[in-house]
């Protein structure tokens, strides 16, 4: 009896690692399969309002995003030359799975696209209202086909003013920022950015008064540290939305690590 128990707990065992190895559908060949680019799909397929994809589009990009350090969850994001979207997966942790730089193919058809804070969206239809996060392994699987090997992008860099809306999405890097609030210090109390941590919204300002906000998690593996206050270089993900519920909206920058701030 130990032993059927043993063998069937080696069996279940060798199931799972199968799926969170390398046994997920392959991009296959390149040849197999007619690609459109993401702004096409932005611009063309998609438009202005979120809709259900009722025709073959297949997109092909690398992953930019990663949920080792905890700041973004349930997300994969994938770039190609000409755009970037979000793919919501209800499966953790994906970058094991779909590390960064992880060539892709992305079969849309069935999904439900639409915009948040300036990022199309992919995933599950909920009622034909709103893009919903796949859960099911299979539904993932369905959607997106890996690729066979793995070539981090380089990040765009931007001056804080030159930034479009057009480039939410993808993966930025902007340089000569200085931080100047955070809603991790309490300033009735007497603290002041001295004492502010990552956790929370931060505001940050070029040399021109250009403003930009990161958003940390208070799960991420960093959100406790220090908040740094000089000069520095951010890297993360480009969106576009309210800072810390102000009704002033802005750009953020959505870092992956925290090695994505880098002193300058």
């Amino acid at each position: 009896m130990i032993a059927r128990i043993s063998i069937l707990s080696l069996a279940l065992l060798l199931l799972v690692g199968c799926y969170n190895s390398a046994d997920t559908p392959s991009i296959g060949s390149s040849t197999d399969i007619a690609v459109t680019p993401i702004a096409t799909v932005i611009e063309d397929v998609v438009g202005n309002k979120g809709r259900v994809i009722t025709y073959d589009v297949v997109v092909r990009g690398r992953v930019t995003s990663s949920d080792e350090q905890r700041n973004i969850y349930q997300s994969l994001f994938v770039e190609d030359e000409t755009g970037a979207l979000e793919v919501r997966v209800g499966l953790s942790p994906l970058y094991s799975t779909y590390p960064e730089g992880l060539d892709v193919a992305l079969h849309l058809r069935g999904c439900r696209a639409d915009y948040y804070r300036g990022v199309l969206q992919i995933g599950a239809d909920a009622l034909g209202e709103y893009v919903e996060t796949m859960t099911a392994p299979e539904s993932v699987e369905r959607v997106i086909r890996r690729g066979v090997d793995v070539k981090p992008r380089e990040a765009t860099e931007m001056r804080l003013g030159d930034l479009t809306p057009a480039m939410c999405g993808r993966l930025v890097r902007v340089d000569a920022l200085r931080a100047v609030a955070s809603t991790s210090i309490d300033t009735l109390a007497g603290e002041t950015l001295e004492d502010a941590l990552w956790c929370g919204s931060v505001l940050f300002k070029s040399p021109l008064g250009d403003s930009i906000a990161v958003y940390t998690s208070d799960y991420a593996r960093y959100a406790n540290h220090k908040l740094p206050l000089g000069d520095i270089a951010i890297t993360g993900i480009l969106e576009w939305g309210d800072y810390a519920r102000s009704g002033k909206e802005c750009y953020h920058i959505m870092m992956r690590y925290e090695r994505d701030c880098e002193s300058m």
